[in-house]
């Protein structure tokens, strides 16, 4: 995870909207609506995030790679004149990049500020 000033920043710009938002809906600042809402906002960015890690680890390079050696058997059969070479087996992990990195911090970051709030309410 990269704890950059720019993943903080944002981490503490989003905070400060969902405090925002708890502040004008209940005029109040409670720590449960709190944690509740930071969850539900870190939640989709985590989710995100893993998905992307997971890809471009290389979990799914073998089913892409025999997916397109299929749509080209197909193809094939339908033109015969066309030579294809063949992809590199891990084009799709290579294709992800490391833009997921951000994101994963970024609710990773939310999610322990949710988990914390969440902590100090029920001690």
């Amino acid at each position: 995870m990269n704890f950059t000033k720019k993943n903080i920043l944002i981490s503490f710009i989003i905070f400060l909207a969902v405090l925002l938002f708890q502040w004008f809906n209940y005029q109040t600042v409670q720590w449960i609506p709190l944690a509740n809402s930071l969850f539900l906002v870190a939640l989709p960015l985590v989710i995100i995030g893993l998905f992307g890690f997971v890809l471009s680890n290389g979990a799914f390079d073998f089913f892409h790679y025999s997916m397109k050696k299929v749509a080209k058997l197909r193809k094939r059969k339908q033109d015969t004149d066309e030579i294809e070479e063949d992809n590199d087996p891990q084009a799709l992990s290579k294709s992800i990049g490391q833009g997921y990195h951000s994101v994963l911090t970024v609710g990773m970051i939310l999610l322990v500020l949710s988990i914390l709030f969440l902590w100090d309410y029920f001690l």
